[in-house]
């Protein structure tokens, strides 16, 4: 079923079928980013879902469409072997692809012809485009050159890779450059992305995130790149709302959060999308904890009713709101992680 296709049975009461679920493999990272929807930690989470857990919790969502598996943390290279048993899982026994999100700085020669080549596509993640505004942003010294050195590394094993950039305030002049030396050692694909009031970013996202015509620059110097060295730069569909020249993510010409994903964190807890996980107000259930599996949060949230229901235009609350743009064709997190408190009183998200 493709993403029009969804939507289409969507905008009919269903029925929904869970085809994308992402989930982080552990809380642990080697860097202390300031965006970071996980809020991510050196030490290992109390709460963390044992490799056990998540293969059940996977094993649960064949039943109800499961075509496509995002591993994440975290930093999934802090724990290879872990990362690896949930990915041969996911291929031996469930017979479902997967694709891995990694900062780059562990990646070695060794990863790239081992766990890294079970993955039909691997993206590293860029907060800036030269030292100075990378490692500020990351909050660790040198990982900009780890993180350009492990892209080269994959590049040069010819992966499947997808290099992220994350503009924020004051770094978006610096992907231009980037990108060429990127392409330089290889790479091909580039995916925008836009800053999420989620997680650690959400008490400084007015602070953080650029404004217009930062991202009219960013997304005028990608185009460039685009036409001058004829690599390939898409966008997911609520990135394409403040850069709508970037080419359509597959799967993303529509937003689908709740629609046909999810994302598990490393707790169990569920949320609509990726970009939601650090929302709480978002959180849709506990795999772990809560007594529901799987199916139950995906069938019975009242949050994900409630994002079905203003995908379909059909709360009241939402027809009398004065927000530009509205949920219904914009980003539900960036309404949701910005609103003012006296929207939030009228809102369902934030009333049920």
């Amino acid at each position: 079923m493709n993403v029009i296709q969804a939507r289409q049975l969507a905008a009919v009461g269903g029925p929904y079928r869970l085809e994308h679920i992402d989930i982080e493999v552990n809380h642990r990272c080697n860097l202390a980013c300031r965006h970071c929807s996980a809020r991510a930690a050196k030490g290992k989470h109390p709460d963390e879902l044992t490799v056990e857990q998540t293969q059940t919790i996977l094993s649960s969502a064949v039943a109800l469409g499961l075509r496509k598996v995002g591993l994440t943390g975290g930093e999934p290279l802090v724990d290879v072997p872990r990362l690896e048993a949930i990915a041969r899982y996911c291929l031996d026994k469930l017979s479902v692809p997967v694709h891995m999100h990694t900062n780059g700085t562990l990646v070695a020669e060794e990863h790239c012809t081992g766990v890294l080549s079970l993955f039909e596509s691997v993206s590293v993640t860029f907060l800036g485009g030269d030292a100075e505004t990378h490692d500020a942003m990351t909050k660790t010294s040198g990982s900009f050159e780890r993180s350009v050195r492990g892209a080269a590394l994959c590049a040069s094993a010819g992966l499947p890779l997808t290099c992220y950039f994350i503009p924020t305030r004051g770094t978006c002049p610096g992907f231009g450059p980037l990108a060429k030396r990127l392409a330089e050692n290889g790479v091909r694909r580039i995916r925008a992305m836009a800053l999420a009031p989620s997680g650690r970013a959400r008490p400084i996202y007015e602070e953080t995130a650029p404004d217009r015509e930062e991202l009219q620059r960013f997304e005028r110097d990608l185009l460039a790149v685009r036409e001058q060295l004829g690599l390939h730069i898409e966008a997911g569909y609520c990135t394409r709302l403040s850069m709508p020249g970037l080419s359509v993510l597959a799967g993303h010409d529509l937003c689908m959060s709740g629609i046909n994903r999810v994302h598990i964190n490393s707790k169990g807890d569920v949320f609509p999308c990726t970009a939601a996980s650090g929302v709480k107000e978002l959180k849709l259930g506990n795999v772990a904890g809560d007594g529901l599996n799987l199916a139950g949060i995906w069938e019975q949230s009242e949050i994900v009713r409630l994002i079905r229901s203003m995908h379909r235009g059909e709360l009241p609350a939402c027809r009398s709101c004065t927000r530009t743009p509205g949920c219904q064709e914009s980003c539900t997190v960036n309404a949701c992680g910005t609103m003012a408190d006296a929207e939030r009183s009228k809102c369902p998200i934030f009333t049920h």
